[in-house]
């Protein structure tokens, strides 16, 4: 059976979103302090919570990074993947957020206005600056850098104080940045319309039906979390749990046999304990590192021989040439 105003999911999804905006409208416009809070609250268990996938957090809260130096201001909603790193959480939504973990900030306004657009933009660059941990290690042991998909800030605005038709909120905020960097990656205003960054241009997205702007808000999340989440890989929560300290001293726990290995341009030496899971071989010729040299990164690479692994471990004493010794 055909649907006019689209497929069944959608129009369950049309229906939940316009039961979600006329309740948050009708909290917004009263005068009481808490109303953001009350907004807030209403848009968060009525619109993202329900309509995004399980695997998506929804809450509020800072964000900070490892390095100690980085601390967001309040965020409104909070899309968070816990799997990547925990939050801590002083209720069931309000806490503090590791930044590997956050993929989407949304700036939560219920009429969006110039300055409204300024402190959301100052809050995004801001935020665009934190550092993020490497969630991949080389054979070494040693973190290695990787591609990040940066946490995705974004406004939702209940209406907009623009009138008529010489802008729109795209063309408000680009005489904002200007040429600079341009943190917000959308824009969706209830009613009125859905803007989004594509790396090049503003995408505008405006469609009769009601609420079609939220629709493609909602997608727009839906079809890019994913990405955000998997570039971050596996970064350790020790580097936020463990505390500095000092005079920390070793002692050798057991032979680790290890083959040494060469840079090919600045001829720095290292010691590499290659991994190859639980292979039984020999290897005739040289063992090359995939990760570079961290000081000019350059090849490394060892000496021709013979290397024999068993189980996947390099087993030095059982090679008919030169034993490379162990530590």
């Amino acid at each position: 059976m055909a649907i006019a105003n689209g497929n069944p999911y959608q129009v369950l999804l049309r229906s939940r979103i316009k039961s979600a905006i006329e309740e948050a409208r009708a909290a917004s416009v009263l005068t009481h302090a808490g109303v953001k809070g009350s907004v807030l609250e209403i848009l968060v268990r009525k619109l993202f919570r329900p309509l995004l996938p399980a695997d998506i957090g929804v809450g509020s809260g800072q964000i900070i990074d490892a390095y100690g130096s980085s601390m967001s201001s309040q965020v409104d909603i909070v899309l968070y993947d816990r799997s990547i790193l925990p939050p801590i959480l002083m209720d069931e939504t309000t806490g503090i957020f590791p930044i590997e973990s956050v993929l989407y900030t949304i700036e939560v306004k219920t009429t969006l206005n110039a300055t409204e657009l300024k402190a959301a933009h100052w809050a995004a660059g801001k935020l665009a600056k934190f550092g993020y941990l490497p969630g991949l290690t080389d054979e070494l042991g040693q973190s290695t850098n990787h591609p990040v998909e940066r946490a995705r800030s974004v406004i939702f605005a209940l209406a907009s104080d623009l009138t008529g038709t010489r802008l729109d909120e795209a063309q408000r905020y680009k005489n904002l940045y200007g040429e600079s960097d341009a943190p917000l990656r959308a824009i969706c205003v209830a009613g009125s319309g859905y803007w989004y960054d594509d790396g090049e241009n503003w995408i505008g997205f405006k469609h009769p039906q009601e609420y079609d702007e939220v629709l493609g808000f909602i997608g727009g999340v839906t079809n890019t979390y994913k990405k955000v989440s998997e570039s971050r890989h596996s970064p350790l929560l020790g580097n936020y749990v463990i505390p500095d300290v000092v005079g920390l001293h070793s002692i050798e726990a057991r032979k680790v046999a290890k083959i040494p290995v060469t840079c090919d341009r600045c001829g720095k030496g290292l010691q590499l304990k290659p991994n190859l899971g639980k292979m039984d071989v020999v290897v005739n010729g040289t063992i090359s590192s995939t990760s570079p040299c961290p000081e000019c990164g350059g090849n490394l690479v060892s000496e021709a021989g013979k290397y024999r692994f068993v189980k996947g471990k390099y087993i030095p004493e059982l090679v008919g040439t030169t034993d490379h010794g162990s530590e």
